[in-house]
């Protein structure tokens, strides 16, 4: 991989860390069952044609919330894709990794 290859994707990768904040923030905000926890962006990695999104969620991981975040994978990434569409042409599949 080329240097503008690595610019080009640490650049990409920023965008979808601040919108991707953005949509949990607001996600688990407005979300009265999920109020008690706390759910931290780690880092974004574009991986070819898949995003893969590390979460931290404090106190504990409960199984719930990983179901309830899966679930709705499909709906940031279109979410995404409104936000972005003049910006980044094709928006990867999104991966959810939970780190501890």
């Amino acid at each position: 991989m080329d240097r503008n290859n690595i610019i080009k994707n640490k650049k990409i990768s920023s965008i979808f860390f601040i919108e991707l904040s953005e949509i949990l923030q607001k996600e688990f905000i407005n979300n009265c069952n999920y109020k008690k926890f706390l759910i931290t962006l780690i880092k974004v990695k574009l991986n070819y044609d898949t995003l893969k999104i590390y979460i931290n969620i404090y106190p504990f991981p409960e199984k719930n919330i990983i179901v309830y975040i899966q679930s709705k994978l499909f709906l940031y990434k279109r979410i995404l894709y409104k936000k972005l569409r003049y910006r980044i042409k094709k928006i990867p599949k999104l991966s959810i990794y939970i780190v501890n």
